[in-house]
Formats: C-alpha cells, structure tokens, sequence
C-alpha cells in the first residue's frame, strides 16, 4: 500500500483571491526613505509605495520641519511640507497631492485634524474642521461655479445645512435630505471629561433619561467630542449590544460618528449580529452578518467603503442564497447568481439603466430615452408610431428563463398598448407583452415581417388602470410560456424560440413610460451554475499577475513573519507569495523559504517584504507533548481556493492513533476531514494550543488523515539560521470555540506557489 502525498495544483486564481496593484488596502506603514536611513510613518500605504524625506534625522526617523514626496510605482504621488516628530507628521503642516488639491492644518499623529483648509483641483475650497483630512464637522465649501454650502459634514459629504447655488438659490439639508426648515436636535448634552459616564438612549437612540432608555453607553472622553478606547452599549437589560472604536462622538446624533477600527453588534441573547473594520469613517474588509442561531446571513467585502470582492447572503440553514461579485462598487456582468434551499438556482441579471446609460439614452426621430432621477429609465414618445429601447442581454434560449418588468405610463393620452419587448432582432423579429391603461392585455409577435397575435386583446383584473404601475413576467418553462401581470397568471402559450438576445420597453402611442426594472433569470442545473461561477472567475483572471500554480496553509510561529506549512506545499517553488487577514485588512506578501525538512514534510518560510510590519502576539501555545486518542481537535486552513474560496475553513474530529501511515511516530492519525488546500496548516487541540501540522494523503482507507507532530516543527526551527521564541500565549483559553477561531483565523495564511 503505497502512500502518495496529495499536491494541488490550481490552473487558474478568482480574482478576489489575489489583490492586484490597485486594489490594496490601505494601513499604516513605516517607511524607510530613499537616499538616506530614515524612517517615516505612511498613514495611507499601499504596494509600490517609495518615499525621499529632505529634513532633519534623529534617531533614524524624521524630525523638524522638512518636506516629503512619496511615489507610487516610481510616478509622484504627494508632497508634505510641514512638521516630524519621531517620524510622525505632528504640527502644522501643508499636504499637496498629484492631482492639485491641497490640505493645510494641524496634524496630530500622522492626521490632519482640527480646523484646516482643503482647496481641491477645481478650484472649489473648505474651511472648517477636519477629521483624518476629511471634512467632518462644522464647515464652509465653496465650489468652483460659485455655490457654497455651510454646516455639518460627514466624511467629505453634506450633512446637515444651507446649500447656496450659484444663482442664488437656497436648499436646506438635514441628514442628507432636502428639509423646508431645519430642526434643532441638540439635546444640550455635555459629558464629564477625562471620566468614564453612562448615557441613555431610547428605541430610536435618541437621547433620553434613564427611566424611558432602551439602550446605555458605557464611554469616556478624553476630549470635547472625543473619546478614548473603547466604547461599549449595552441593552437596558444589561447584556452588550455593540463595541467599537471612533475618533469622534457627536453628542446628538450618532450618523455623525467617525469609526475608526472593529466595530461588533451582538443580539440581546449574546450571539453577535454583525462585525465589521473601519479604516478611515470607511467599511474595509468584510462586513459580516448573522442570524441569531450563530449563522452567518451575509458576508460582504469593501475596499475602502466601496463593494469590492464577494458578496454571498445564506438561509438560515446555512446553505447559500445568493452569490454576486463586485469590482470596485460594479456588480460583475450585472450578474449574479440565486438558490433555493435545495441548492437549485439561477443565473440572475439586473439591469442597472444608470450604470448604462450610454446603451438606453438616446433621441430617435419621434422619441427621446434617459435615465430618470430615480434610475429608472423614461421613454418618450413623441407620435402614435411603435417605439421601443432595447438591450442585449446573454441569455442560453435552452434553459428555462424569466424576463420581468416594473411598467407604467406616466402620461399621455390612449394608446395601443405598452409593455417588455423581447427576442428583438429588428423590427421584422420580435414579441411583444403588452397592456393598456384600460385592464386589457395582448401578446404578439413578428416573424419574417409576418404579424402573429398569439392572442387578441383581453381583459383582466390583474391590471392596475390607468397609469398604475404593473409588473409583466414571461416565464419559459419547458416548452411553454407562461405569462403574469402583478404575480396572477394570465396566459399559458406554446413557448416560441427567440430570433435574439434584446430585451426592454415597446410603446404604440404618444406618451411618457417608465420602465422601473428589466430583470432576466435563467435557470439551470448546480452543474451549470457551477461551470457559470468558474467562467465569471476566470474572466477576471486579468487582474492578476502571472499564474500560480499551487496553494496550501500555513500558520505564523512568530510575530516576526516566520511561517510554518509542509515541504510539499512550496517544493521547486519559484516564487511564493502569502495572504491573510489582520483587522478585517487583506495583507498580501511575498516569502522566501528559510529551512525545509523534506523527510518528515516540513518547511519554514518568512515573508519577505519591506512593507512588512510586525503582528500583534501569537495567540496561541506551541505544545509538542504528545496527545492521547480521542483527543477532540479542529483545523483550520484554504481547501479547494478555486471551488470554495478563501474564506478559512473549519473541521473538526479527534485524534485516532498516535502513529500514522504504517505506524510512523512522526504523525498522529486522525478523523479530522482534510482536503486538498489544507497541507501545511494547523491542527489545534480544544484549548486552541497547537498540536500538529495536517497533511493530505490519498491512502487506500477512506476518511483517514494525518497530522505531522509539532516535536518534528521544533526540532527543525531550533537549527534555524536565526533563533525565534515559539507561542505560548494562552489568552484563547477561556474562548469559545467560535471566538477562539475568529481569533485564530488572523494568524494562518494562504499560501501561494508558482
């Protein structure tokens, strides 16, 4: 019986496994300046990043008054001319970046904060305070066509104030929204400072006094509006009901808080509700939701307040419901993809008229087509002649599929009817769902310039009159088609094969129509969504740099970047590269191996990166005692990246033997399922102490698996060029298993080969 070890190899990456040059996030970063040894803190770092510092050095960091010029991948960036301490922008200061704006104040730890002026490319300038150089708080902006705006902002957006247009117009804001008056919400709170109080809140979080409060918060400030560590609300009953970190507390509304950090909301029971990190006011990572039985409801990533990567949302069961990916706040193809709780789906597409503006906007001898106000899309027509916009959409004619629509007339007088168009090759090819303001409906068509009325006009109480909205589907169903108005079937026909793929609004008649929605879901087998996942994947393969060919797990053994995986995962590596997760931020790094122990499958790696930062403290304790059978374990690793992703994984089981493949003393046996991904990663006992480095195998057994015994990890880490103090942290003792792996997960990367 032969043992043959398991290696991935991964064709081909999704995109949102790999972050490409213009996706990095964003983190504080030290850096060493070109042209001399000294060092300065990047609050705003990013991969590429160079700087030159001309100023005084103490210490190997900048200190006085000098300026700064960073770049980008060799292109200029930005130049700061101002203040240092300890290599920290600390007092007044003038920020200029590439593309002409300019910021000027006081800094105070690497931020600009406090009164100070923003003035940016067009000329438009603010005056008022700021907040890690946004504008946030009282204001005044003046824009380059001579309008101005002066109260309250938010993260550089207008708030709550007096909005002047050039022409002298007034429009008052409040939260946002256009107000006729604005209302004083000042409560005329004023808390102690410098000691920790506790404030009342009703169902509305408004402020109240203690005897109508739903909610309290536990926080001291440090600072007029500024608080200090973290700030903890609790349910009146006494059990948390959220805990974050921000630089600024309104004392009146909270929409005009800046977070800064982990921000966790938790349901009355304890189960948290939701988690998420911010990065400057901004959502940046993962924005996790849950049920209220411990189940993740949906898992949604940001890139610096914007939707970038995966966004999947589950059933209460566990099981997915809908799948989408986003780049840069664009929904992929406008596609995504939607379960059922047997695992049945569709490929779902969603037209976004103002995202395509281009494709429906347009005049047309007796029409005229835009986007409306409310992103819908108005066609008018001008005449009694047939009118129509329309789109082409991919669509597999083979698959059962729906179109549906949200139609209405705005105005106009009688007409011939209105409704979706579809299959529109030209005006010789095409159908047509059509209704009129007066109940009735009709279905026709044009096949070779020939008129077929698959019905006359009829009437139906399913329509909304007038100038109603009314939803229209067509459903093709095996070889049928089935049509609804407002969810009521109305028709069941013969189903007719399309001449093509355009879809959208038709009109007989003078008029202004609104068509709210355009809609298209094709429905398909798990095998044909699955295949439809892998081509949206790889279409996205551009954003990556060359191709790696392997992946596996690893798990850090010291703070200083030195990681442990097996010798398989990285063997005739030409390159290596490591990802993971600190705070909510993907962190990606290249690594070099240090020492590799072949025999027993073992290889020690240290990422090597300039940009590279120490981590916070290993959480967890190196144990190399030997573990009796029936020990209850978990691991944690990226099986199959390309089928499930890189979100980690979790499994669990218990210790079998204490010998492995033909009584090897060097690995424990176990019931723990492991898969092709989860080489080099590790292996925790209940307390979270490390025990073992899994390892894929084929074998001829089924659900059999080995882990390699941590003894074998130390003795090659204690003949290491450089000496590293292994974990022994046991602050996860007295987790949950939930919070132990939260914890964990920060701690055990992907890693790449090629």
């Amino acid at each position: 019986m032969k043992k043959i070890r398991i290696k991935v190899y991964i064709g081909i990456l999704l995109l949102f496994l790999t972050a490409s040059s213009k996706s990095q996030i964003l983190k504080d970063e030290w850096i060493t300046c070109i042209g001399q040894n000294c060092k300065v803190l990047d609050p705003y770092y990013s991969k590429g990043v160079t700087m030159k510092w001309e100023g005084p050095c103490a210490n190997g960091k900048a200190n006085g008054y000098g300026k700064l010029t960073k770049y980008i991948d060799g292109k200029l960036e930005s130049t700061y001319v101002g203040e240092y301490k300890n290599g920290i922008r600390e007092g007044k200061g003038t920020f200029t970046h590439i593309d002409g704006s300019v910021a000027e104040g006081n800094f105070i730890n690497g931020q600009l904060m406090g009164y100070g002026t923003k003035t940016a490319e067009d000329g438009s300038k603010y005056i008022g305070n700021l907040v890690n150089y946004r504008e946030h708080g009282y204001g005044t902006e003046t824009y380059a066509n001579g309008s101005k705006f002066e109260g309250f902002f938010v993260s550089d957006q207008r708030y709550t104030g007096k909005f002047t247009s050039y022409n002298g117009g007034i429009t008052y804001l409040q939260n946002y929204y256009p107000v006729d008056k604005i209302k004083d919400n000042n409560s005329g709170y004023r808390p102690v400072i410098g000691t920790r109080v506790t404030e009342y809140f009703d169902e509305n979080w408004k402020r109240c006094n203690q005897k109508n409060a739903s909610y309290y918060r536990l926080i001291t400030y440090q600072s007029e509006n500024k608080p200090i560590g973290a700030i903890k609300d609790y349910y009146i009953s006494g059990s948390l009901q959220s805990e974050f970190t921000a630089v600024y507390i309104d004392y009146n509304d909270d929409n005009k808080n800046f977070h800064e950090g982990e921000a966790t909301w938790y349901y009355e029971s304890g189960q948290i509700q939701q988690s998420r990190y911010y990065y400057n006011n901004k959502i940046n990572g993962p924005n996790i939701y849950y049920f209220e039985n411990g189940q993740q409801s949906s898992v949604v990533n940001y890139y610096h307040g914007v939707l970038n990567g995966v966004y999947k949302t589950f059933y209460k069961t566990g099981k997915i419901h809908e799948y989408k990916y986003y780049d840069y706040g664009k929904l992929y193809e406008n596609k995504y993809i939607d379960y059922d709780e047997n695992g049945s789906g569709a490929i779902v597409y969603d037209e976004p008229f103002y995202s395509n503006k281009d494709d429906w906007e347009f005049k047309y001898d007796n029409s005229s087509s835009i986007i409306n106000s409310d992103y819908n899309l108005s066609l008018n027509v001008y005449n009694q002649k047939l009118t129509s916009r329309q789109k082409y959409i991919s669509l597999n004619q083979n698959s059962d599929y729906s179109i549906e629509s949200i139609i209405h007339k705005k105005v106009g007088k009688e007409a011939d009817g209105y409704g979706i168009v579809f299959g529109f090759k030209d005006w010789d090819n095409y159908y047509q769902f059509l209704i009129s303001e007066f109940g009735s409906y009709r279905i026709m068509g044009m096949v070779e310039g020939m008129s077929i009325n698959l019905t006359e006009w009829k009437k139906s109480d399913a329509i909304n009159l007038k100038n109603q909205r009314n939803l229209l589907k067509i459903f093709k169903y095996d070889n049928q088609f089935i049509f609804s108005i407002n969810s009521i079937v109305v028709e069941t026909l013969e189903s007719k094969n399309l001449r093509s793929n355009n879809f959208g609004i038709i009109a007989h008649g003078k008029g202004e129509y609104i068509m709210e929605n355009l809609k298209i879901k094709q429905f398909v087998t798990s095998e044909e969504l699955e295949k439809s996942m892998q081509q949206e994947q790889e279409s996205n393969i551009a954003g990556i740099d060359g191709e790696w060919k392997s992946s596996g797990s690893g798990f850090f053994i010291s703070s200083r970047g030195y990681i442990a995986t097996n010798y398989h995962v990285i063997e005739d590596a030409n390159e290596i590269q490591v990802q993971y997760y600190q705070k909510g931020q993907k962190l990606v790094y290249s690594a070099k191996v240090v020492t590799t122990d072949k025999t027993n499958d073992l290889a020690v790696l240290k990422i090597d990166d300039n940009s590279f930062k120490s981590l916070p403290a290993i959480p967890y304790v190196f144990t190399i005692s030997t573990k009796d059978v029936g020990t209850d374990v978990f691991a944690l690793g990226y099986p199959q990246l390309q089928k499930q992703g890189t979100e980690i994984k979790f499994t669990d089981g218990k210790i079998s033997a204490k010998t492995g493949y033909k009584g090897n003393i060097t690995e424990y046996q176990i019931s723990v399922p492991i898969q092709p991904g989860n080489s080099g990663g590790p292996l925790f006992d209940s307390k979270g102490n490390l025990i073992g480095i899994t390892t894929a195998y084929l074998v001829d057994a089924q659900n059999v698996n080995y882990a390699i015994k941590t003894s074998y990890l130390k003795n090659l880490v204690e003949v290491m060029p450089e000496k590293i103090t292994l974990p022994a942290n046991t602050e996860i003792y007295s987790k949950s298993l939930t919070d132990k792996i939260k914890v964990l997960s920060d701690f055990i990367p992907i890693i790449l080969v090629k």
